[in-house]
């Protein structure tokens, strides 16, 4: 049995290998950021006050800084 699993993750992997040129959109992925309990009350206000998510103001927030730093 250890080789049917085994070669179940072979075959995943080779299908994922092919998608490469696919025009799919790319899955996220999670990043983690702590930050101290000023900076989360600040962003938890800015959030209710422009009714956005964390996600979409730290992404936009994240994008910006990148482009300035010339990343």
């Amino acid at each position: 049995m250890g080789g049917k699993i085994a070669n179940r993750g072979a075959r995943k992997r080779r299908a994922v290998a092919k998608r490469g040129g696919s025009t799919a959109p790319e899955k996220p992925v999670a990043l983690t950021v702590k930050v101290d309990g000023e900076l989360y009350l600040r962003l938890s206000t800015l959030r209710a006050t422009q009714r956005r998510t964390n996600q979409d103001i730290l992404e936009q927030a994240l994008k910006e800084y990148l482009t300035r730093a010339g990343a």
